[in-house]
């Protein structure tokens, strides 16, 4: 199941970082606006790419019997590094605060020491709703603060993206806060009848 094709949707989303990152460091105030929006938009366009294929190797792990051990890892690491990865690379775009993407780091670690925990006593923690919820949110609003740029700009259908990508940033920090309330309740109760 190593090379599953849920597994190798989730590599493609892993090798996707490198570009992503190379993206976002040409991103320069030198440069004009219409180089940065380009450079934005296709960060944007691979950030994206990411997070559907997500739900595609989910859904198709499901639907075709193809989870796995390695999937129930690697997934959700995925996840973890392609948001991480673009909120640490927006800090220096001054995008993001970095106590923003501290506290969610600090969340990211505790659950995965959380479930690292649960799984060496032989017990699975699967992935909250409310975490699920907080994937959407962020792969919403990531996209949104990566392109940053306004779409349709001097028309009526002008659309404010980073305004609306720092609002979901919001919903979905709450999320993750939600579910991290969520997961250690569980956790407790696990140890707690042992």
């Amino acid at each position: 199941m190593l090379f599953s094709i849920p597994n190798i949707i989730t590599y493609i989303r892993i090798v996707l970082i490198p570009v992503l990152v190379v993206l976002l460091l040409l991103v320069s105030p030198s440069k004009s606006d219409e180089a940065n929006f380009q450079l934005c938009f296709w960060a944007m366009i691979v950030f994206t790419i990411a997070g559907v294929s997500d739900l595609f190797d989910g859904y198709y792990a499901r639907r075709y019997g193809a989870v796995s051990k390695m999937g129930k890892f690697i997934d959700p690491m995925a996840d973890k590094l392609i948001h991480m990865t673009a909120m640490v690379m927006m800090i220096p775009l001054g995008r993001i605060a970095a106590w923003v993407v501290v506290v969610l780091l600090f969340r990211e670690i505790f659950i995965t020491g959380i479930r690292a925990v649960a799984a060496a006593e032989g017990v699975v923690i699967d992935a909250a709703q409310w975490g699920k919820y907080k994937t959407a949110w962020l792969n919403v609003g990531l996209g949104a603060m990566i392109l940053y740029y306004p779409l349709f700009k001097g028309t009526v259908f002008e659309v404010d993206s980073y305004t609306f990508g720092v609002v979901c940033v919001v919903v979905g920090a709450f999320f993750a806060i939600a579910s991290a309330v969520q997961y250690s309740i569980r956790f407790f109760k696990i140890v707690g009848r042992q």
